[in-house]
């Protein structure tokens, strides 16, 4: 049975296309197309100006890039068409190494993607639609702590000078007056997010659940929720795990080989981020967590090793409550044990 295989490689304002068929996998056509809905629309009419094929046996392939896949994945979803979303990650190391990279090289080794791991695809879900507001929310809040940030480190550059300089103690005072209007913004923001939370069920049961576990805070939560779809695109807790980039992997080969078990860099670097904040706030706050990083420690351990171990148990512990509906207890195992005495 013949399919045809379309890659699909997203930018800002453009999106470029190279497809082929299966049975003519070096015929090969390509197009560059604007990313609106007139563009989606074109494409559309291209393909069926070139294959004869019909829109069952169509595969389209793209990159997760979030902001700028959005519009495109949800047209293709509405209208029925197969999307498989992959993560950018599995399909940059599935190409090896490139000597040439730009837009018609990437769609092409999406569509190659496509069609070498075809048994494995998966027909992309209609996103629900509080998950990309969170989603959105989650980035502005991102782009105002980058200010912040940047005001802030500007502002402490200054501060040696005020005393000789009044041009840079009126920045110094500007600087610290958009520091809160930011600081503002963002709990408007996070305001928000509540909102939403609140307001959605199967979300807000997700968030009560998760949010009992130390250490997971709102931030963490929305950026749990979203990157796993509400606990829907990771059916366990290795998986993600994985994802995140927390398990360690062995590398031997014979006798020359040995380098012991490290996490592999090919993970998700910003939610990697979130949970070490969220680890560093569990071994404060959680007594069984502090116990085991404080033992760990005297035994002589790395601290980010210990750090990165309690990552993956706030992922195990994360994923129970969500399974088994329960909020977390810190005095669970304690009441098993009364109950068995």
């Amino acid at each position: 049975m013949d399919n045809l295989f379309i890659g699909i490689d997203f930018s800002k304002k453009t999106f470029n296309v190279n497809m082929f068929s299966e049975s003519k996998i070096d015929v090969v056509s390509y197009r560059q197309f604007e990313n609106s809905f007139k563009g989606f629309k074109e494409l559309i009419s291209w393909i069926k100006s070139i294959s004869s094929l019909d829109r069952g046996h169509w595969i389209f392939c793209a990159e997760h890039t979030g902001l700028y896949s959005l519009e495109l994945s949800n047209y293709l979803i509405e209208k029925d068409y197969f999307l498989w979303l992959e993560d950018p990650r599995e399909i940059k190391l599935s190409s090896g190494k490139k000597r040439e990279k730009n837009d018609k090289v990437d769609s092409y080794a999406i569509a190659l993607y496509g069609y070498r791991f075809r048994d494995k695809a998966r027909r992309g879900a209609p996103p629900q639609k509080e998950l990309e507001s969170l989603g959105l929310l989650l980035s502005y809040r991102n782009h105002l702590l980058k200010n912040k940030h940047a005001l802030l480190v500007s502002a402490s550059e200054l501060r040696r000078v005020l005393k000789i300089d009044q041009t840079a103690r009126y920045i110094y005072e500007r600087s610290y007056s958009q520091i809160a209007l930011l600081e503002r913004e963002i709990k408007e923001v996070e305001k928000k997010m509540k909102g939403i939370i609140l307001t959605t069920k199967g979300i807000k049961e997700n968030y009560d659940l998760v949010t009992s576990v130390k250490g997971i805070s709102l931030i963490n939560a929305v950026v749990l929720l979203v990157h796993t779809a509400n606990f829907t695109t990771f059916k366990e807790a290795r998986s993600l795990a994985c994802y995140v980039g927390v398990v360690p992997f062995g590398k031997s080969s014979g006798t020359s080989l040995d380098r012991g078990r490290h996490v592999s860099k090919m993970c998700n670097k910003r939610l990697k981020a979130y949970l070490t904040q969220a680890a560093q706030a569990a071994v404060r706050y959680d007594k069984e967590l502090k116990a085991y990083y404080e033992w760990k420690l005297r035994e002589g351990k790395a601290k980010k090793l210990v750090l990165n171990n309690v990552r993956n148990k706030l992922i195990q512990r994360v994923f129970a409550v969500v399974r088994d509906k329960t909020p977390y207890r810190e005095d669970y195992r304690s009441l098993l044990l009364k109950e068995a005495a």
